[in-house]
Formats: C-alpha cells, sequence, structure tokens
C-alpha cells in the first residue's frame, strides 16, 4: 500500500543522466553565484502564479550565453551540463533536440532579444514550427519544466507548486483513510470465512430469491463508466510509461503512441458527455415536491449517519461492535459515487485544457498547460489507484464478494446476501411490503456467464495494470 502511495508521489524522484553525460570537473552550472534576484519586478498578481518568479542566470542577458562558462565546447552534450532534462517531454516523445529551439549560434541567453527563446517572439520563432498557428500566450509553456514539488519551485513557478501539492494531499488523504481500513477488512474477513462465521456458497444460491438493486439505466451507466475508465487507463498509462517496456506493451494494443493519445482523447470527450447525461438524468429523477427525499434512505447524498456508519464499521472490524446495519447504500459506496464526481470534474477539465494546446492557448497564458498536466496526471493515478485497489477488493477481492459482485452488471441481487451486507434496507422492504414488487428472476445462466466474464476481465486488468505501474514506477514520466 506504501508502494501505491508512493506512485502517486513519483513526480521527480526518477531522473537520471543518459549513459555518457558527464559533469566538467569542477562545474556546477547550478551554483548560486551564477544567479542573480529576478529583475523583473512589474509583474501582476497573476503573472507572480506563473514562472519566472525566481532568481536568473546572471549571463541569460548576453548574446553569448556559454562565453564564461568554464569548460564549455560546443561540441559538449547538452544533458552534461543540463541535467534532468532527459524526462522533458519534447526531449524524450519527440524528435525535438536543444538545437530545434535554440537555434542561434552562439547560443543567445534567454533574456536577451536575439535569443529564438525571448519571450516577446518565442511563439512565432519556435513555437509555431511544430504548433502551427501557436499565439503568443502559449509561448510561456515551461519547457524545461522543474519538479513541482522542489522548494525553489515555490517562489519560481508558484501555481505548479500549489497545486501540484494539493493534489498530493488529496490522494495522500484518501488512502490515509483507506488503506489501513482495507488491511482491517481483509483481516477481518478472511478470519469470518475461516471461522464459518457465513457461507459465502449458501449466500450466492442461485435458487433463493434476488432482488432489483440497480435499475437498467442505472447498469447501463456503470457498464459505460468501467469502458471508458479501463480504456482512459491503458492509454494514460501507455503515454505515462511510454519509455519503458510496460509503456510499449500497452501501446502496442493501438499500433503507435499516437493512436494511443488519440484514443485517450476521444473517449475522454466520451465520458464528459456520459457524465454530462448522468447530471441530467439525476436531475429529471428528482421528486423536487418531495426535496426532503433528497437525505432519505435511498438517496447517496451523505449524511450525518454515514458518518456514524464509518465509524461503526470501523469499530466492527476491530471487534469492538457487532455488523453495523447498512440501508440500500454503505457509505464506501456513497464516497465512490461521488468521488467520480470530483474526479471526471477535474480530469476532465485539465484534459480539455490539453486537448489541443493551441487552441487552448488562445483564451489561457501557456504555463496553465503546465499546471493542468500535473493535475490531470496526479488525480488519474489516484482514480486508479483507488479502484484498482479500494474499489476492487470491496467489490471483488474480499470473502463476501468473492469472485465478484456481478449484480452491478445484472440487478439481481440475492436477498440473502443483501440482508447481511444491508439489513436496513431488505427488512424496510419487507415492512413496506416492497420486496415482492423489487423480486427479479436470476438472468439465464448464458447471460450470466457474459456478465461475469466482463466483470473479471475488468479486474484482471485493473490488477494488471497496477503490477505493471508498480514494477516501472522508476519510469514514470
Amino acid at each position: 500500500m506504501l508502494r501505491l502511495i508512493s506512485l502517486l508521489l513519483l513526480v521527480l524522484f526518477s531522473t537520471s543522466l543518459p549513459a555518457g553525460a558527464q559533469t566538467a570537473p569542477g562545474e556546477n552550472p547550478n551554483a548560486p553565484e551564477l544567479f542573480m534576484p529576478n529583475p523583473d519586478q512589474d509583474r501582476t498578481w497573476w503573472q507572480r502564479l506563473g514562472p519566472g518568479n525566481g532568481p536568473v542566470r546572471k549571463n541569460s542577458h548576453l548574446p553569448d550565453v556559454h562565453k564564461d562558462v568554464p569548460g564549455f565546447a560546443n561540441a559538449r552534450y547538452c544533458l552534461s551540463c543540463h541535467e534532468g532534462q532527459d524526462k522533458n517531454l519534447h526531449y524524450a516523445r519527440t524528435s525535438v533536440k536543444c538545437k530545434t529551439c535554440h537555434i542561434s549560434r552562439p547560443l543567445a541567453g534567454i533574456q536577451n532579444p536575439a535569443a529564438t527563446m525571448f519571450a516577446e517572439h518565442r511563439a512565432e520563432k519556435v513555437c509555431a514550427r511544430c504548433h502551427k498557428g501557436a499565439t503568443a500566450a502559449m509561448g510561456s509553456y515551461v519547457i524545461h519544466e522543474p519538479s513541482p514539488f522542489a522548494a525553489e519551485t515555490r517562489t519560481d513557478f508558484p501555481a505548479l507548486f500549489y497545486a501540484a501539492w494539493a493534489m498530493v494531499i488529496l490522494a495522500g488523504t484518501v488512502f490515509l483513510v483507506f488503506a489501513p481500513y482495507v488491511v482491517l477488512w481483509a483481516v477481518k474477513e478472511v478470519r469470518m470465512a475461516f471461522a464459518h462465521k457465513h457461507s459465502v456458497q449458501d449466500e450466492a444460491n442461485d435458487d433463493l430469491v434476488s432482488v432489483e438493486r440497480f435499475s437498467m439505466t442505472e447498469r447501463m451507466f456503470h457498464t459505460l463508466l468501467a469502458l471508458c475508465f479501463m480504456t482512459l487507463s491503458v492509454t494514460g498509462l501507455s503515454w505515462m510509461f511510454i519509455e519503458t517496456s510496460f509503456g510499449q506493451v500497452l501501446v502496442s494494443a493501438f499500433g503507435d503512441y499516437k493512436t494511443a493519445i488519440g484514443i485517450h482523447r476521444i473517449v475522454g470527450l466520451v465520458l464528459m458527455l456520459l457524465f454530462v447525461v448522468h447530471i441530467i438524468y439525476v436531475l429529471q429523477h428528482v421528486d423536487w415536491t418531495k426535496p426532503e427525499r433528497l437525505n432519505g434512505p435511498d438517496s447517496l447524498v451523505w449524511r450525518m449517519s454515514d458518518f456514524r456508519a464509518f465509524w461503526h464499521h470501523l469499530k466492527w472490524l476491530m471487534g469492538r461492535a457487532d455488523h453495523p446495519a447498512f440501508d440500500r447504500w454503505a457509505w464506501w459506496q456513497k464516497f465512490d459515487y461521488w468521488a467520480v464526481w470530483w474526479g471526471t470534474m477535474i480530469v476532465g477539465i485539465t484534459g480539455i485544457i490539453m486537448y489541443d494546446p493551441v487552441v487552448a492557448a488562445e483564451y489561457l497564458d501557456g504555463w496553465i498547460l503546465n499546471v493542468a498536466r500535473w493535475v490531470h496526471k496526479i488525480e488519474a493515478l489516484l482514480a486508479m489507484a483507488h479502484i484498482f485497489v479500494v474499489h476492487f477488493f470491496i467489490e471483488s477481492y474480499r470473502p463476501r464478494a468473492f469472485p465478484l459482485s456481478d449484480h452491478v452488471f445484472h440487478g439481481a441481487a440475492n436477498v440473502e446476501h443483501m440482508r447481511l451486507e444491508h439489513p436496513e434496507w431488505i427488512q424496510r422492504l419487507e415492512d413496506g411490503d416492497q420486496i415482492k414488487h423489487m423480486a427479479v428472476q436470476q438472468p439465464p445462466k448464458a447471460v450470466q456467464v457474459i456478465y461475469f466474464a466482463f466483470g473479471i476481465a475488468m479486474v484482471g486488468l485493473g490488477a494488471f495494470l497496477l503490477i505493471g505501474a508498480l514494477l516501472f514506477m522508476g519510469g514514470l514520466s
């Protein structure tokens, strides 16, 4: 579990020099004495959130930036001084080399008007060469992006620093709660299974009565969400790990990484459309004449009772209370539902920003793309880690659910199993004489096999992606 958290935090700690890259003896290209405070004091509050607030190199205004650099030679390998840039997206994933952007000879400092990378004409002379139609705002995109977690980034690029740390804190908080919770739960149910406290086989008996837990529309939403999420996971990880054999294996399913990213973008738009349709569906099915039902037992809206149920369930896991009597939805099911809302909005908004950088730069500063990429990546890793570990454990790995809670696909939940998991819901249906109206038949065996195979395939694919990401985390870009 700690490795899962480290995967989310892995953003800087995997940089390395390529073979043959060496720093000249006695030379430190990042020595403090080579820098001076940023002379630009006329920056707006918005500009101060972006890059370029920290110290600048003293020689960055020179027409020959390497004139006074000890041991410099034109034939020298760029990364011998500018370490860590092997993970730069332009360097690692395209044919772009240093000289592609830094065209002038000798190389002029970035603060010198003769430099192609000079701020006032950077977009026109550099960005537009590959990104047709690039506007001036795109020139503020930080190609040599600093680590968002480095202390100096807090001064030089505050928006990147605080946005990345906010996402890591969010991810860490989620796993701070769920990591020990899942471990306690696993131990508890394994002990119960060995002690024969309940019979999983009896609960799964097809001859027992079943009740409709999910409507056809709800099952369709879940299935489409699962398909979109797994496709986005495979294509997204193939891009993050493209420099590793794991990434290459994932990419091979699509032909090349450009096709994989194309599919990623299209499916991302489909997911956003599905999210909008779901919002419309929810608004249409709310009984606005009785808004108090939003706090009712069939609602997914959080109530104070859910916090008490969390504490009661935790006490049960530690052997200090009886199993809590959940109604239709347990607290973790409500959490999963609303986590999809916030996750979809975060990855959706940042994904749209990155969908076409040129179009985005017509309305936003280019450095917003740097921030969006990190927020998108960390939230995506959080979502995958939570689904592949926590959600799959609850719905597949634990003894009471093993090998799969497939009623989310066909809708027919075993009443006796629900009596163990959600006793208040079943009791409420029986007291109100509703259970006979909600009784359904299990689908034919052939249909059950199809649903089961689909669910197991999703769980298996998730496990494969999780293991691969952990094994190759050193190659995460």
